[in-house]
């Protein structure tokens, strides 16, 4: 009698234990499940207002978060201040922004200009340039060293001659030294073609202000518009010799 009555209370303890046991594990899981409902917001740190999860952006490199708007006008903000190295919008961190886990937060300009930026990064400056006409610009390398001199080239976004020397629109009909004598006023393509011309023709410059002069007829005695005066033939102030009697061109 005294064994059963044992065993009866030995079953009520254990009763008892398993019970508590149960309402800790319930507990537990209640507050697992309030736990995981509050987290389903989170707070962003730069605009401090509360997102849903799928509004926040969180970083591969570090472990802060902000909402997509904050980081999607950050990159925006870096870029455009041809900065194409972004970092964390927080406060000291280092960590980087990767190009591809930001495509769906900002414009395909801003992917655009990304992309350049990062693959310009990459060329060193000995080998930079970009295409010399201004309506282009785009970014061109030159890679080739010293192993051989390049001249015409094409450029391979608007597919225009320019001069890989001389780094300007291409100039047939001129050697590059020839080319870089020309003021920057006397490089466009009129003033070029009548600087062919006058070659091909002869024509000699003036020597006071480089002025183009063609001899229609009469002696070697030239007179430029602006005044000066020199000898069609060698080129020399007149005025300094004989040249009538003495020009060894004549």
């Amino acid at each position: 009698m005294e064994f059963s009555s044992g065993n009866v209370h030995a079953s009520d303890d254990l009763y008892a234990e398993e019970l508590q046991f149960q309402e800790a594990l319930e507990a537990s899981i209640s507050f697992s499940n309030l736990h995981i409902s509050s987290s389903s917001r989170s707070s962003c740190d730069i605009c401090t207002e509360e997102k849903e999860n799928h509004e926040m952006f969180k970083t591969t490199k570090c472990f802060h978060s902000f909402c997509t708007d904050c980081t999607g006008k950050h990159v925006k903000t870096q870029i455009e201040r041809n900065s194409y190295t972004v970092t964390c919008p927080a406060f000291n961190c280092q960590s980087f922004l990767e190009l591809d886990s930001c495509r769906s937060i900002i414009s395909a300009d801003l992917i655009n200009r990304w992309e350049a930026g990062l693959t310009e990064s990459t060329i060193p400056i000995s080998q930079k340039f970009y295409c010399p006409f201004k309506n282009c610009s785009a970014i061109l390398q030159n890679d080739n060293g010293e192993e051989e001199v390049i001249r015409e080239s094409k450029c391979p976004e608007c597919q225009r001659l320019f001069c890989a020397q001389c780094k300007v629109p291409w100039h047939p009909g001129f050697e590059c030294t020839e080319f870089q004598e020309f003021n920057e006023n006397e490089r466009d393509e009129a003033d070029l073609n009548m600087r062919k011309l006058a070659k091909k023709k002869k024509w000699p410059n003036c020597p006071n202000c480089n002025y183009v002069v063609e001899k229609t007829g009469g002696c070697i005695h030239m007179t430029c518009n602006c005044g000066f005066e020199f000898c069609y033939t060698c080129g020399l102030n007149w005025s300094e010799s004989n040249h009538w009697n003495t020009c060894q061109r004549g």
